[in-house]
């Protein structure tokens, strides 16, 4: 769906708030960004036509996160193990799992700076490299009311970013990110609700269940399953397209990864059949 680009009021709240044994230290400052809007692009992927279709195994039948990790390879979670599964597309199978806990609410995935993220609702972030039996766990202390479903890795800035699904601000939707460096959280994103309804966006349906960052446009990718629609914000903060999902075709998505070369994976739940992973090449 071509749109015209609409601007977004992208505020970056550098909260310092990492976890310490001593206390937090905070600071704020705020910066807003705002863009043409006399720009419009066409969405980069033909989303009805699918270049191949991976059905996953029963324990997958909730994915709930995904994430590229190696050539040919992704990483999995599911929504109630503490499992990190590696999915090998050209054999089409798991090829190996690694367990990094018991169970919970784990709604993100990563593969970042070489190791495994993954996010539980509550915003808690584990971390581990492959098959490690050293798991860390960081609270990131985001507010009470928040629910949030997705994770991603930016590359450029060496963060990872948090989308919030529930709770929050009226008005509003956020995106905290987390500093690997350095271990801060902070917001890093807030996305007015009249903006995203402007650009023909269903505000009350707009809660993301993934998230992921274009390997060459630096563009931020949300997928909302609730609104069966994936919308587009380049780096200025800039709503730049945005493309309705067939439920038939995306029964609930709740993953969404690129392969380097820019090809797209949505992952969805089974609702109540096997969950699959739909590959999508990049339109020239």
């Amino acid at each position: 769906m071509k749109i015209p680009v609409v601007v977004v009021l992208a505020m970056f709240s550098f909260l310092n708030a990492c976890t310490s044994k001593k206390g937090d230290k905070k600071a704020e400052s705020q910066l807003e960004t705002a863009g043409s809007a006399s720009e419009s692009h066409s969405f980069a992927y033909d989303l009805k036509t699918p270049s191949r279709r991976f059905t996953l195994p029963p324990d997958l039948q909730e994915i709930s996160g995904l994430s590229y990790y190696k050539t040919n390879q992704l990483l999995c979670v599911q929504d109630e193990k503490a499992v990190a599964y590696i999915y090998d597309l050209k054999k089409s199978e798991v090829a190996d799992s690694s367990v990094f806990g018991g169970y919970g609410d784990f709604e993100g995935i990563e593969w970042a700076d070489n190791e495994i993220y993954t996010l539980k609702s509550n915003g808690d972030l584990y971390h581990f490299k492959p098959f490690s039996k050293q798991i860390a766990q960081l609270s990131t202390d985001l507010p009470a009311k928040v629910e949030v479903e997705g994770l991603a890795y930016d590359a450029q800035t060496n963060r990872l970013m948090i989308a919030v699904k529930e709770g929050g601000k009226k008005g509003e939707k956020v995106v905290y990110m987390y500093d690997i460096k350095t271990k801060v959280v902070y917001k890093g994103l807030t996305i007015k609700d009249e903006v995203l309804a402007e650009a023909g966006v269903a505000v009350h349906k707009f809660k993301p269940s993934g998230l992921a960052v274009h390997p060459k446009t630096g563009d931020i990718y949300f997928l909302t399953s609730i609104g069966k629609q994936v919308v587009v914000l380049n780096r200025k903060g800039q709503v730049t397209a945005t493309q309705s999902l067939d439920p038939a075709l995306f029964r609930q998505p709740e993953g969404i990864c690129f392969s380097p070369d820019g090809t797209l994976y949505i992952a969805s739940e089974g609702d109540g059949k096997a969950g699959y992973i739909l590959e999508f090449a990049n339109q020239p």
